[in-house]
C-alpha cells in the first residue's frame, strides 16, 4: 500500500471517528474509552462488520436500548497468562487418540458379546428383569458406555478450550492483507476490565446503567515475525 494511499485512509478513518463523536478534546478514559464508544456506535446501527473487529458479544437496540455518553470509571491492572495454543492443541490431540483407542477396545467387547448385549438392551427396552446369567455383561457394557460419554464430554471441553483460545487470538490480530495460523505462535492473553457507565434508551425509557466491560487481547512471538501486538476485543459484557 502507497504512503498516499495510507494517509488517505487515515484521514477517511478519523473523520468517521469525528462525526460519530468518538473522538473529543477532552474525556478520559483513552483507548478503553474509544473502544467502548466505537462499539456503542455500530452497536446503535447494528453495523456488524465493524463489530466483528472488536467484539465478540453483543448489544442490540431491539433487547438492550440505545447506550450514548459513556463514561469510564475504573481499569483494572492488565492480567497476563499463557495462550498456551500448542499445548492445547496437544492435549486436545492426546484424548482424541485415547479416545479413538478406547472406542476400537469398546467395539472388540460389543463384537465378542453381540448376543448378550442385544438381548440385555431388548429386556431393558421392555422393562423386565435381567437374568443372573447376562448381569455380569450387564455391569461391564453399562461402564463402557459410562465411559464412552465420559470422553464424549472431554474430548468436548478440549476442543472448547482451543477454539475458545484461537477465537481470541485470531480476533485480536486479524489482518485481511497479513493473515496468519495463530496456532504455529507462542503468545500471552492480556485481560483486564472496565467498568464503563452509560445512558441506555430502551421503551421510551432511559437510565444510567454501569456495566463492566472484559477486554482482552494477545501478544504473539514466534518466527521471523517477531512481537505481533494484537489489539483490544471486547468479550463480555456484565
Amino acid at each position: 500500500m502507497s504512503r498516499k494511499t495510507v494517509k488517505r485512509t487515515l484521514i477517511a478513518i478519523i473523520s468517521l471517528l469525528m462525526s460519530s463523536g468518538l473522538l473529543t478534546a477532552c474525556g478520559g478514559g483513552g483507548e478503553e474509552l474509544s473502544l467502548v464508544r466505537a462499539f456503542f456506535t455500530a452497536s446503535r446501527y447494528n453495523d456488524r462488520s465493524t463489530l466483528g473487529n472488536m467484539t465478540m458479544v453483543f448489544f442490540t437496540p431491539e433487547e438492550d436500548g440505545i447506550a450514548s455518553s459513556p463514561s469510564v470509571d475504573s481499569v483494572t491492572e492488565e492480567q497476563r497468562r499463557s495462550l498456551r495454543l500448542a499445548e492445547l492443541g496437544e492435549a486436545l490431540e492426546d484424548i482424541q487418540g485415547e479416545e479413538t483407542s478406547f472406542r476400537s477396545d469398546k467395539k472388540a467387547y460389543q463384537d465378542e458379546n453381540e448376543e448378550t448385549i442385544t438381548r440385555i438392551l431388548q429386556v431393558q427396552r421392555d422393562e423386565e428383569e435381567i437374568d443372573s446369567d447376562d448381569e455380569e455383561v450387564q455391569g461391564i457394557w453399562n461402564t463402557w458406555v459410562s465411559d464412552e460419554r465420559d470422553f464424549a464430554r472431554k474430548v468436548s471441553d478440549a476442543q472448547n478450550e482451543l477454539n475458545q483460545a484461537v477465537r481470541i487470538a485470531e480476533a485480536s490480530v486479524y489482518d485481511p492483507s497479513n493473515p496468519i495460523n495463530v496456532t504455529d505462535f507462542e503468545g500471552e492473553l492480556i485481560t483486564k476490565d472496565v467498568t464503563v457507565t452509560a445512558s441506555i434508551a430502551k421503551d421510551g425509557n432511559s437510565e444510567d446503567r454501569t456495566m463492566v466491560f472484559t477486554i482482552q487481547k494477545v501478544e504473539l512471538q514466534g518466527g521471523e515475525a517477531g512481537l505481533i501486538d494484537g489489539r483490544w476485543i471486547i468479550t463480555d459484557i456484565e
